[in-house]
């Protein structure tokens, strides 16, 4: 088919073409509406937020983290569509997967605007953008929700870039630009960073070629964008209510940097073609630091194969050529974090996930970046670089098709081939299926509960821990409750909280645990102690729960009704406490 060709049938053919390529995308995200969601605690997390925006029409939560209004610490730009599938009437497990879909549909299409605007044809554009959005380090990212979603939108974000700084400098490339800083700034700081160090390496290449447009990219182009990357960030920290948040230690970021051979090597039971023909490998997270999204996500084989053939092959912009190479390059020395490994295990004996100085003996030279320079001080994953790596080996192929008007077989091979090799396994399809078959089952039972509460009733879940499954079930049941999910979230929250709730010891019980339950109540700064059976972070993640604190809470449970002062609620996976109303004085008789 003739692309140049305008009649009815090219267009038909042409867009059922890309329709096919979405779907092929959706489906190996696990973003299809009605039949998956992309994971299940994080989804469950993001509900929550969503569903007490929808309740209050605010872009805080006030269901939940009390005293004062939530913040989402990240994904507000995925909640907020999320809060209005939920205020229409879309199931909530639907709702979150279609927000999900709705973003893929724009990386899918910044992705093959991308290749267009370097100038590539339409159909090989469709095949660069699908094998773009079906890389395991995206959808590998689902379970760290929106962190997924700012991976997918690298190339929709560097399309507005290139358009600005290379193509077409005018307000309406500014204004595109802008929005692009601002969604990154409000999806997910690690894709944030990795756009302002994409852009600025661009921008240092241009202005060191290019001796006739120095003074248009300094006294223009320089300015414009560090304003939207600066705006978009004091935005993000107005919203959030504080500048940044405390870096990590260094043996974090050494911990969480990738193998060298997990580069290269996947890691079995992910992707289906490898592991079919035997080209990955068995690991386990205990025998490696950090934890199994290291090794999970940061296979990059098949495009670093394509950037060598598009290196070694001529294209039609040296300095777009030596841009891409350089983000490419500086991704993939990112990712290795502060020490080089190869094949490096973890030590027998209790270490946990961090990585000591003593076991890493060759340094990268990145630990001032991850130290002292901010923003980077907070890229703790230190192998998520990788997915900026991959960008710039993928833009390297985009340019490298993007210079020929008919397409070698060899490229198409390494496409296809691409595409194929990022085939997540079928249990990986079969996880997505039934994390929205949990999701629904968790709705249906928080729903079952709404008769014990009267809206806008102050909930204690005590003891409190990271209550993931808290947020949602405050705000679908429209009640207050000052536990929150989510390490940082909880931090904040806890600065306001009064002494009856500071009096608990996070997921400890203790002796006077009962007694202080009482105390609670009894000086009205709740209305309703729920005591779980389950573990609040997990139930989220994994539904139905067993109810393992089950036996430990009774003896707590029999001592307050024994006071005579409450009544007790009971459920298989809650008892929820409150105080037995005062009874109405009687008038004197005269």
């Amino acid at each position: 088919m003739n692309e140049t060709d305008g009649t009815t049938s090219y267009k038909v053919g042409f867009g059922l073409l890309a329709a096919l390529a979405f779907f092929i995308g959706l489906f190996v995200n696990g973003a299809l509406p009605g039949l998956m969601v992309p994971t299940t605690g994080q989804a469950v997390w993001t509900l929550g937020f969503a569903q007490s925006f929808a309740n209050g029409f605010s872009i805080y939560a006030t269901n939940f983290g009390l005293p004062d209004p939530a913040a989402i610490s990240f994904g507000l730009a995925a909640a907020l569509p999320t809060a209005f599938f939920l205020k229409i009437g879309v199931p909530p497990a639907d709702a979150y997967s279609l927000a999900f879909s709705m973003w893929l549909a724009v990386a899918f299409y910044g992705a093959y605007r991308f290749v267009r605007l370097i100038g590539g044809r339409g159909g090989i554009s469709l095949l660069c953008a699908l094998l773009w959005l079906t890389l395991p380090v995206i959808w590998q990212h689902a379970d760290y929700s929106m962190v997924s979603l700012g991976f997918a939108l690298l190339p929709a974000y560097f399309y507005t870039a290139l358009r600005l700084v290379r193509y077409e400098q005018n307000l309406r490339s500014s204004v595109l630009f802008f929005g692009a800083t601002l969604s990154a700034a409000f999806m997910d700081g690690y894709s944030f960073m990795m756009f302002a160090s994409g852009v600025a390496i661009s921008l240092l290449v241009s202005f060191a070629t290019s001796s006739t447009e120095r003074n248009e990219i300094l006294y223009k182009c320089f300015p414009v964008t560090g304003a939207a990357f600066a705006t978009s960030y004091l935005l993000y920290t107005a919203y959030i209510g504080r500048p940044s948040f405390e870096p990590e230690d260094l043996d974090f970021f050494r911990a969480f940097g990738s193998n060298i051979e997990f580069f290269f090597i996947p890691t079995q039971g992910a992707l289906w073609l490898p592991d079919s023909v035997g080209l990955s490998a068995f690991r386990q997270e205990i025998n490696y630091f950090g934890d199994g999204s290291v090794f999970n996500a940061s296979f990059a084989l098949m495009l670093i194969i394509a950037a060598f053939y598009a290196l070694a092959t001529r294209s039609s912009d040296i300095k777009l050529k030596a841009a891409f190479l350089l983000i490419g390059l500086c991704g993939f020395y990112m990712a290795l974090g502060p020490s080089f490994k190869w094949n490096v295990l973890r030590p027998d004996g209790d270490f946990g996930p961090l990585m000591p100085l003593q076991y890493a003996p060759w340094r990268t030279g990145t630990e001032f970046l991850s130290t002292y320079v901010p923003g980077f001080n907070n890229m703790r994953a230190s192998y998520r670089w990788v997915a900026l790596g991959m960008f710039g080996a993928w833009a390297l192929l985009a340019l490298h098709v993007a210079s020929r008007r008919v397409q070698p077989g060899t490229t198409i091979a390494i496409i296809l081939a691409g595409i194929a090799f990022n085939m997540p396994t079928r249990a990986v399809i079969a996880d997505n299926v039934q994390a929205r078959e949990m999701i629904v089952g968790i709705d249906r039972y928080v729903e079952s509960l709404r008769p014990i509460f009267r809206p806008g009733e102050r909930v204690a879940f005590l003891p409190f821990r990271n209550d993931f499954f808290a947020n949602y079930m405050t705000s679908k049941l429209d009640i207050r409750t000052y536990n929150i999910g989510g390490d940082k979230n909880l931090t904040v929250a806890m600065a306001g909280w009064p002494d009856t709730m500071l009096a608990f010891e996070p997921g400890k019980t203790g002796p006077e645990f009962g007694k202080k339950v009482l105390r609670l109540l009894t000086e009205q700064d709740a209305d309703v102690a729920a005591i779980p059976y389950m573990d609040l972070l997990w139930a989220a993640h994994h539904w139905p729960r067993t109810a393992e604190y089950y036996d430990e809470m009774q003896p707590y449970l029999d001592q307050m009704q024994s006071s005579g002062v409450v009544d007790i609620t009971r459920d298989e996976n809650f008892a929820f406490v409150r105080l037995k109303p005062t009874p109405p004085v009687s008038p004197p008789i005269p």
